[in-house]
């Protein structure tokens, strides 16, 4: 038997983070259940990218530079805040890696943009991680939803609703956010609404939208011997939109992160001619259905689900899965599409299509009127040669 040389090996995927927090160190997580290999990170103070390294038995990088240009890593995976995504997503790009960026893609459509088109022309493959996605329950939901259980689709009501930013002294770098980058909508909205247009295929035509602040005036840390600093807040922290879709479809949706008692609560209802159904992210094994003169119905993970389902649930049914599940289900699932297995993942377009509906509730809000996508982007042929 001929033994395999190792010098004529094709390499695997080799990913690095870029960011030191809540979420890299979730990303770090799911590639080492997937069995990638991380070859390091680099958070926004030397630090925080020691203690990430450390922890995780990984390379500290001494800049971003460095980090992008180390010829063994393959894979960025952008964990940084959203305000620096479209400087480090296109900067990886230009030095050859594919990149899995968080979400929001950028602060602004304009952002989102200039990443989509330079990924595409790059030929290199792109990814925003929409977790929501991920649960098989959430897929069986979109499964129903294509076989016209539901009947004819009409409205949809959501919300994702959090507390973690209920007092003026809870301090966070999404709280300086600026107007035009918005702060609830982007981060949370815009999993609601990748959420709304994947089960359902439809894509947003028409948005109105009230942007709302809790606190005018809120407070971030002091220096050691001061006090807390306060600063005018200019972004929401809660958000209400009306959307039309496509085919006499509308949506009522809610997005906030001050609601006392609301952890992590993303919830999406669907209702047709025939039938409602609704996916809560807390209750996440479980899919409500509702028919007029019949009884409810709970539907569970089990194995009956329909195949797109049943190959995101790992484990047997009574055996729950949650969010790190979900997570590396969608890890999984970019770096199949990079063998080439086809597999479904949400590239930068969708991220694209997230940041045009945010765009236009921001304009709705400031205008005080219904706000079409097409006015934000008009419909424009696909540009070729595209550069950063």
């Amino acid at each position: 038997m001929t033994m395999p040389n190792p010098e004529t090996q094709p390499v695997g995927p080799v990913a690095l983070l870029l960011g030191g927090g809540f979420t890299a160190r979730a990303h770090l997580e799911a590639l080492r259940r997937l069995g990638i290999p991380v070859a390091g990170v680099i958070a926004s103070a030397p630090e925080h990218t020691e203690d990430v390294a450390r922890r995780f038995g990984v390379r500290p990088y001494p800049d971003t530079w460095t980090a992008l240009h180390d010829p063994r890593v393959t894979v960025v995976h952008d964990c940084a805040p959203s305000d620096v995504h479209v400087e480090l997503n296109l900067a990886a790009l230009k030095a050859g890696k594919h990149v899995f960026s968080e979400k929001p893609l950028g602060v602004t459509a304009g952002e989102t943009r200039r990443q989509l088109d330079f990924a595409r022309a790059s030929g290199l493959r792109h990814g925003v991680h929409f977790t929501y996605r991920n649960y098989p329950m959430v897929r069986e939901l979109r499964a129903r939803v294509r076989a016209g259980e539901l009947g004819e689709l009409r409205f949809i009501r959501g919300h994702y609703l959090q507390d973690w930013l209920l007092s003026p002294g809870d301090y966070n770098w999404r709280l300086e956010a600026s107007a035009e980058e918005t702060r609830a909508l982007g981060d949370i909205g815009s999993h609601l609404l990748d959420l709304a247009r994947f089960v359902t295929g439809l894509e947003p035509a028409r948005v109105l939208a009230r942007l709302a602040q809790m606190h005018g005036v809120r407070y971030r840390p002091g220096t050691l011997g001061d006090g807390p600093v306060p600063f005018p807040v200019q972004a929401e922290d809660q958000a209400t939109l009306l959307v039309e879709y496509g085919g006499d479809v509308s949506a009522t949706f809610e997005v906030a992160q001050v609601y006392a008692g609301h952890r992590n609560d993303l919830e999406i209802e669907l209702i047709g001619t025939r039938a409602s159904a609704r996916w809560r992210q807390e209750r996440p094994e479980e899919l409500w259905l509702g028919r007029a003169g019949g009884p409810d119905e709970v539907v569970h993970k089990t194995a009956l689900l329909v195949p797109d389902a049943a190959a995101l649930a790992h484990y047997p049914p009574g055996h729950p899965e949650g969010y790190p599940d979900a997570l590396t289900n969608g890890i999984r699932a970019f770096y199949a599409s990079l063998a080439g297995e086809g597999a479904e993942s949400p590239t930068f377009a969708d991220g694209h299509a997230a940041a045009l509906a945010v765009a236009a509730a921001v304009r709705s809000h400031g205008e005080r009127r219904w706000v079409d996508l097409a006015e934000v982007e008009p419909a424009a042929p696909a540009r070729q040669g595209v550069t950063p």
